[in-house]
């Protein structure tokens, strides 16, 4: 039975990718409704990171961001379910990449990208990219406990080419790829949640925030490129990416460099339109150890 009901739910997850997105935005108003005022998903821990991020914000304004986050929180779940069966025109119309060309400027002097991002806007949609960059485009990712879910967020994920590689064996497939002379863009959502024995530690949205430094460590071994892609909601169902060049080669940077010019691109970005990025993830459930200083 642990089987069978993973199975059935995927079963039905594909089912509604056919509907229309008139009849998915639907849902999403419904979802809203059911998240925000019924079940309250989450709803402490986003009011209480959203205090925390902007302690200058009266409670009227954090309420007015927390609703506008619940609205494209559910937007971002009928988008995720639909990445299943959308066609490629189809998304090519929806998720617009306004400067491809950052990437393929680097493809063509022979250097590999680490592409940055974080979980901000609607990152699900960038299963197109390998149909608009030159790049074997390579997604960083922690495997879902459940497999059955597991195989269909990697099937999804990959059906326009991507090429899903496990986080604890990228260093691997990176030298692999290397060797060969592939030239690759690899993409990490950088916001994830560190691990307790990360020793970086610095201040994001006016929090003692551990981050990662992975992203870093391969670029910089690599001989990397580091670009941040930035994904903004135009309107409903309609964002436009456009990537900025941080770095030209990590290997030239200073120790930590490139995690905190990257770390901080991305609270810019989230202090600019702070309603679509994952406010709902418990991203700062570690506490920094004494003997780890603020970097």
């Amino acid at each position: 039975m642990k089987k069978v009901l993973p199975r059935i739910g995927i079963s039905f997850l594909k089912l509604l990718g056919y509907a229309p997105f008139w009849l998915l935005y639907f849902w999403a108003d419904l979802i809203y409704l059911v998240c925000y005022y019924l079940v309250g998903y989450r709803k402490k821990t986003v009011i209480q990171n959203l205090k925390n991020s902007f302690p200058e914000k009266t409670d009227q304004e954090i309420r007015e961001i927390t609703v506008k986050f619940y609205r494209h929180f559910a937007d971002l779940v009928v988008e995720t379910i639909k990445a299943f069966q959308i066609s490629e025109e189809a998304l090519n119309k929806r998720f617009y990449y306004k400067n491809p060309e950052v990437l393929n400027e680097f493809y063509a002097q022979g250097r590999s990208v680490a592409l940055l991002s974080g979980h901000y806007g609607n990152w699900e949609w960038t299963v197109s990219l390998p149909k608009i960059i030159k790049y074997q485009v390579n997604v960083i990712y922690r495997p879902i406990q459940d497999e059955t879910f597991d195989r269909y967020m990697k099937q999804v994920r990959s059906r326009f080419g991507m090429f899903m590689m496990m986080a604890r064996v990228s260093g691997r497939n990176m030298l692999e790829l290397e060797k060969s002379g592939q030239l690759s863009a690899t993409y990490y959502l950088t916001d994830q949640t560190a691990l307790k024995d990360t020793d970086y530690w610095m201040m994001f949205l006016n929090q003692e925030t551990a981050v990662f430094p992975g992203a870093e460590i391969m670029s910089t071994k690599f001989r990397q490129a580091v670009v941040f892609m930035d994904i903004q909601k135009v309107r409903r169902g309609c964002y436009e990416v456009e990537f900025t060049k941080l770095f030209d080669d990590a290997s030239t940077t200073n120790k930590y460099e490139v995690t905190k010019a990257h770390t901080k691109f991305l609270e810019e970005i989230i202090r600019k339109r702070p309603e679509f990025w994952l406010w709902s993830h418990k991203r700062w459930k570690h506490t920094r150890p004494e003997s780890i200083p603020l970097k």
